[in-house]
């Protein structure tokens, strides 16, 4: 039963970190509307790309 649910603990932390990655990722190909956007994203390192 403790073995179970440490599964299931696991597998739902799993789950929440990979919508959160493809959240940001989502976000950054479509920003939200109140935003003003300057067309750049910014990659890793914080520098815009082309």
């Amino acid at each position: 039963m403790k073995e179970m649910l440490k599964r299931i603990f696991l597998v739902a932390f799993v789950l929440l970190v990979l919508v959160a990655i493809s959240g940001f990722f989502y976000m950054q190909k479509h920003p939200m509307e109140g935003q003003k956007t300057t067309g750049k994203h910014l990659n890793f390192s914080g520098k815009a790309a082309k």
